[in-house]
């Protein structure tokens, strides 16, 4: 089977990127499977792939399907932490949320426990949805960190 110079290229940065992320403290199961994603980003996108440094923008893919799988990982701990909704009374989520700032545990019980959108819970207290976006994120990682203590 006679490849192209451009075949070769793939394979061999293939090896190299995973070599990469293993470097970086990623397993090699899961760096084969970012450089699997990254190539069929490629096959998608090699007709219109217009890039100056395809070296550097394939080893960014590969990197961010590791760092997207692990953040996904995340998530699903933090949910399997998390008691089933329907088994959660108002003295139980505010339990849960007691180690935050009143207006974090404002923000919380908004968002998850009254199931309001960003854009409710900013008009409500007269700031940007991204804003909300933003203290959310940064009280769950609070509330993540203390979980993950105990």
């Amino acid at each position: 089977m006679v490849k192209s110079d451009f075949d070769a290229h793939l394979l061999t940065l293939g090896q190299q990127v995973v070599q990469r992320l293993q470097a970086r403290g990623i397993q090699r199961a899961d760096a084969e499977d970012a450089v699997a994603t990254a190539y069929e980003k490629i096959i998608i996108l090699l007709p219109n792939l217009s890039v100056r440094n395809f070296d550097g923008w394939f080893y960014r893919i590969a990197l961010n399907a590791c760092l997207d799988e692990l953040r996904k990982h995340r998530r699903e701990t933090l949910t399997q932490q998390l008691p089933e909704a329907s088994t959660l009374t108002p003295q139980s989520f505010a339990t849960l949320i007691a180690p935050l700032p009143a207006n974090q545990q404002e923000l919380v019980a908004r968002k998850y426990y009254y199931g309001f959108s960003y854009e409710e819970i900013g008009a409500l207290l007269a700031i940007k949805p991204a804003s909300v976006k933003t203290m959310l994120a940064r009280a769950r990682k609070q509330l993540r960190g203390q979980w993950e203590e105990t």
